[in-house]
């Protein structure tokens, strides 16, 4: 539901008649407030001395401010006020007032004091960092999305506990309010512990971090894979398969399937006491209806999933749940799926867009369920249009979810970080009355959360104010926000989301390391030039060597602007570190692939001193890969536990290839290895 609320007259009628200016640009809030008034007269913000909570309200307080005494004393005070008049109609609305004297903060709720000291956090930040005094000004904010969502995905690795409480900081201050986690095997399951990898959070652990979130207003809620994305359990028990040969699906005419998810689900909630949702997945079933058991029904596959699904989620409600469902199988059962993920014309999606199938279908549908539509890229084209406005007129209930990080892009997220398309899709699901948005990050590739984050804070942005502004308004504001930087300070990651590029695929003829090409292990480096012909090797890849020559003047402009980046930082440093290693590996190739067009352009006299250069390069790669290592390592496991069970990788998740960080080095490891066998040998 969209929650432009109707403000009180008084408010109207305050903002119809300012006409104040607005913000000095040195203040970037995000995500952006409904509606800001600024009257004259300021406050220095070392003034400001005291802040005053509610009796009977114990409320998280940003860290800049949490040095504030909580009693009254000279200076200006800070106060938080419950008040059901003045303030929007929505538990997380407030009004914020910057007078001279005092800085107050009401709301009908908590929750909207929580986000009223969000906002005041980063006025002052903003203030603090800039050298300026805080303007007087009257701030009316409420969000657009009830259910402001981020999905944390910790299939094929964990971050170390205390980097979760870190991000749980991070995206209460864009305003996020739920997490929707993927478990998998990385909970420690006691009903079933065999399914539990060697290093899962424990029940104890992952209680304690939602109590955390739960005081910063965000909730965190299990996603637990079954049915189909079931490796994690199958792997185990063959017992459950509906194909004996493969580890993807359950059998949905089997009681224990249903015994054991049922197990797997009660331990996920206990985990997450606050949840009010249990997300079932349910997505991308490829083989079930085709065991003896399910063939004796006489049911098609889309009915045995449909009934499976209507018994997981009377099992959600029966324990106060409501479920969340992938909704791309009934998709594909209608014939629809093709429409939405293939580049077509609007006249072509006209031409072929037809409801039919999926409108006999809808009494399968269960009522107590919510439908994830998901749509990762471009949201608004005709057919996903089309797709909305059928939801909407079956009053389905409906969340959306879009990508900070989709899997199939290796290393950072590309697109300016997918922020457009995040920003449209949250525009569309308030237009169409969804309740809520998520955005995800699949763990195909392990991408660092740092470099998902940008895209996680839009969500908040988008999800809360749908007119936040284009895309780079919020990449300024959010350099501001995140670092304390301009614009231009982070222009190095847009020549990272290009260099990429290149680097996916500098050091093979054939192979691949995105999985929405298969990645399969199977792959062939580049030739050697050793024993070719002077200049031959350079003529055979001739293509790939200008772009390289490109690619190496690409690394310098990136290095130096980390480096900047880095030195002007007023805050969270770390990010440049994970961007600066990240970097040295997509320098890697393109300073081997030089290094080999200097030895077979070298007349023979110079050859000797090209070869030594090779082998410096090689030699480099093992301090490269260890610093890498040792930066990502500061947040997260970088290795499986010991004893690790590897599932059937059914979908060739790049991540999934090793049970150590060598995927991250999926050509560049082997290549050096080559170059270095030949070396050796002569």
């Amino acid at each position: 539901m969209n929650h432009k609320m109707i403000l009180t007259s008084l408010v109207l009628f305050t903002s119809i008649l300012a006409s104040a200016a607005s913000l000095n640009p040195a203040f970037s809030l995000l995500p952006k407030p409904q509606s800001v008034v600024v009257s004259s007269g300021n406050v220095n913000t070392s003034k400001i001395s005291h802040i005053i909570l509610p009796e009977a309200y114990s409320l998280s307080i940003p860290a800049n401010l949490d040095g504030l005494r909580q009693s009254e004393c000279p200076g200006v005070g800070i106060v938080l006020k419950i008040a059901d008049g003045g303030t929007p109609d929505h538990s997380e609305g407030y009004v914020l007032t910057i007078s001279k004297n005092a800085i107050t903060v009401s709301s009908k709720a908590q929750e909207g004091l929580f986000y009223g000291l969000q906002t005041l956090s980063q006025l002052i930040q903003d203030a603090d960092d800039n050298n300026i005094p805080l303007p007087c000004a009257k701030i009316t904010d409420y969000p657009d999305m009830d259910f402001r969502a981020i999905h944390i995905d910790t299939k094929h690795h964990l971050d170390r506990m205390q980097y979760y409480y870190e991000m749980v900081d991070r995206l209460a201050s864009y305003k996020v309010n739920n997490i929707i986690w993927e478990l998998e095997d990385k909970l420690r399951y006691v009903r079933h512990p065999e399914i539990a990898a060697g290093n899962a959070i424990s029940k104890q652990e992952m209680q304690a971090l939602c109590s955390y979130a739960k005081d910063r207003n965000i909730i965190i809620h299990p996603l637990v894979q079954g049915l189909g994305h079931a490796p994690y359990i199958l792997k185990h028990h063959w017992e459950l398969r509906e194909d004996p040969k493969s580890d993807w699906e359950m059998c949905p005419t089997n009681q224990k399937t249903f015994d054991f998810l049922f197990d797997l689900y009660e331990e996920a909630m206990e985990s997450m006491p606050y949840s009010k949702y249990l997300h079932i997945g349910g997505d991308e079933i490829s083989a079930i209806g085709i065991c003896d058991r399910c063939k004796e029904t006489g049911k098609s596959a889309f009915e045995l999933q449909m009934e499976w699904l209507s018994k997981v989620c009377d099992f959600a409600v029966a324990h106060g749940k409501t479920p969340i469902f992938w909704d791309d199988m009934p998709l594909k059962y209608s014939d629809l799926w093709w429409l939405l993920h293939r580049p077509l014309t609007d006249e072509e999606i006209i031409a072929n867009w037809n409801t039919d199938k999926l409108d006999g279908a809808v009494g399968m549908f269960p009522k107590n369920c919510i439908y994830m539509r998901w749509e990762y890229d471009d949201p608004t084209k005709l057919s996903h249009k089309n797709l909305l406005a059928w939801y909407k007129k079956h009053d389905m209930k409906v969340f959306a979810a879009t990508a900070a990080s989709t899997g199939e892009t290796p290393f950072i997220p590309r697109t300016n970080s997918r922020v457009q398309y995040i920003k449209d899709f949250c525009s569309l699901a308030s237009e169409n009355d969804f309740d809520g948005i998520m955005a995800t990050a699949w763990d195909d590739e392990s991408n660092h959360y740092e470099t998902v984050m940008r895209g996680f804070a839009a969500l908040g942005s988008y999800s809360w104010n749908v007119s936040s502004g284009d895309t780079e308004k919020y990449i300024s504001d959010h350099a501001k926000r995140e670092w304390g930087l301009g614009r231009e300070d982070v222009r190095f990651i847009d020549e990272m989301e290009k260099c990429v590029e290149f680097f996916d695929s500098a050091l093979v003829v054939s192979g691949v390391r995105n999985p929405a090409y298969e990645v399969n292990g199977i792959f062939e480096l580049v030739d050697l030039p050793f024993d070719k012909k002077p200049g031959e090797w350079s003529e055979q890849y001739k293509g790939r060597l200008d772009a390289a020559h490109i690619e190496e003047a690409r690394y310098t402009e990136i290095a130096e602007g980390i480096h900047n980046a880095k030195s002007k930082a007023l805050r969270n440093r770390y990010a440049f570190d994970v961007y600066e290693v990240t970097n040295e590996l997509f320098h890697y190739p393109v300073k081997l692939l030089l290094a080999l067009e200097a030895y077979d352009k070298a007349e023979d006299s110079a050859k000797t001193d090209a070869l030594t250069n090779i082998r410096k390069v090689c030699d480099s790669f093992q301090v490269m890969k260890d610093k890498l290592i040792d930066v990502y390592g500061k947040t997260r496991f970088m290795s499986q536990a010991e004893g690790y069970i590897q599932d059937l990788n059914h979908h060739h998740h790049l991540s999934a290839f090793t049970f150590n960080s060598d995927w991250i080095f999926y050509f560049e490891q082997p290549m050096t290895v080559k170059i270095q066998e030949w070396l050796s040998k002569n």
